[in-house]
């Protein structure tokens, strides 16, 4: 069984000194953005019907609160509405981005939207019962 050094061999001048990057540097990841746009991109262009999905989601959303309106006699399953409303322009946009900064922007605010009316769809539940 052979060993094998973990250090670079000594007399190694390869690496430029004034390259080095410092500690206040190095504790910020470096790409960590670029590779979130391109998973946003990959998706969106591997999946083409995740939009349109999403669209149909949250018209039923917005639908099941409607009727949950009616079946309660009170105003509160409305309060979702809006949240989704927004979401949904958010997906408009989302389908019209060009550029993978733009999709990975307009995705994480539907998303964060969609959340905020699943998280007031909760208050209300807690509300109402």
């Amino acid at each position: 069984m052979t060993t094998v050094p973990l250090t670079a061999p000594t007399g190694d001048e390869t690496a430029d000194p004034g390259e080095a990057v410092s500690a206040e540097q190095s504790a910020t990841p470096v790409g960590i953005l670029e590779l979130s746009e391109r998973v946003a991109a990959s998706v969106l262009t591997r999946f083409p019907w995740l939009v349109r999905a999403s669209e149909i989601m949250l018209a039923l959303f917005t639908l099941v609160c409607l009727v949950a309106c009616g079946t309660r006699l009170s105003a509160l399953p409305l309060l979702p509405i809006p949240l989704f409303v927004v979401s949904w322009l958010f997906l408009r946009q989302l389908r019209d981005a060009e550029t993978s900064a733009h999709r990975l922007r307009w995705s994480v605010l539907t998303a964060l939207a969609a959340m905020g009316g699943f998280w007031v769809i909760s208050v209300v539940a807690r509300w109402v019962s």
